[in-house]
Formats: structure tokens, sequence, C-alpha cells
């Protein structure tokens, strides 16, 4: 295997990446708040306590609020911050069997895969990451083809034991 990817670091993958982690988090946090704080409400409600069901359900509206404006203004910190924002850089992937090559400006590393332990899927980009917390995006506009992307969409199915519902198919 020899799939090639160029990735624009720049602010709409900064933006992109934010929102990921956002969506992410929402899923993962606001659902079991939800809930617990749902369960208590109905406990609220069932003891007849509106009052104390009332603000419990005011701080969940809040929390949620909460988290989308800190999230804005993170994203709002993190592009005045970049360089990447004024500076763009391409970074290019060499998938191969075993590891794959990272190359920007001048410098060049490989990657064992081996040193992966996390693969996930965004609605645009791949996002590896390492065991040294280093983190790769690879962007999906940055294959040549449909298919190389396909391809490696299903090495990283067999590579990592993932299934299908993992990845995000644009048909």
């Amino acid at each position: 295997m020899n799939i090639k990817n160029k990735t624009i670091y720049n602010k709409n993958l900064i933006v992109k990446y934010n929102k990921f982690y956002l969506r992410n988090y929402m899923k993962k946090n606001f659902i079991i708040i939800g809930i617990i704080s749902i369960g208590f409400i109905i406990y609220m409600l069932i003891q007849d306590r509106i009052d104390y069901a009332l603000l419990l359900m005011g701080i969940l509206i809040m929390y949620y609020i909460l988290t989308l404006l800190m999230q804005k203004f993170t994203i709002k910190r993190m592009l005045k911050k970049s360089p990447l924002v004024d500076n763009p850089i391409t970074q290019t992937y060499v998938f191969m069997d075993k590891k794959f090559k990272v190359q920007n400006t001048g410098k060049s590393y490989e990657v064992y895969y081996d040193s992966i332990k996390s693969a996930k899927t965004g609605k645009d980009f791949y996002l590896l990451q390492s065991d040294q917390r280093k983190s790769y995006i690879i962007d999906f506009n940055g294959f040549d083809s449909e298919a190389d992307k396909d391809k490696l969409e299903e090495f990283f199915i067999v590579r990592f034991n993932m299934t299908d519902k993992f990845f995000t198919k644009k048909k």
C-alpha cells in the first residue's frame, strides 16, 4: 500500500477539528449529565417540588449554553494565537503497510501504526492519536481520489479492529 494525502493545516482545519471535539464532548458528557438531571427533575416533580425541578432544568440549560459559548471563545482564542491562520502549512502523509511517513517544510519522519492508540473519523477528516499524545489530522480533501480514501478507510478498519459504524462515508 502506498496512499498519499496532502492536508493543509489552516484556519478551516482548526475550526473543523474543534467542532469535532465539541460534538464528541456533547455526546459523551452532556447526555450523561442530562439523563442524571432529568432523573432528579422527575424525582423533584414526584416530591411535588416544582421549584427545585425548574431550578435543575434552568441549570441544565445554562450548562448547555455555557459549554457552547466556551467552545466558541476557545476557537476564537486558538485562531488568534495560531500561526497556521496566516501561514498555513501542507503536511504530506504517505501511508504504507506498517507505518506512515509525515513530511512538512523540509522535515520528514515515520510513525508506526503500533504507536497509534486511537483512530477516529470526523465529518471531514481522520484523526490519529499516538501514544506520545501527538495528533495527525488527515483531511478527506487531500486524497488524490475517492478510491484512495476508501482504501485507507478499509485499512484503518482492519488495522485498528474497528467496524464500519465508526467511519462516515460520503456517498
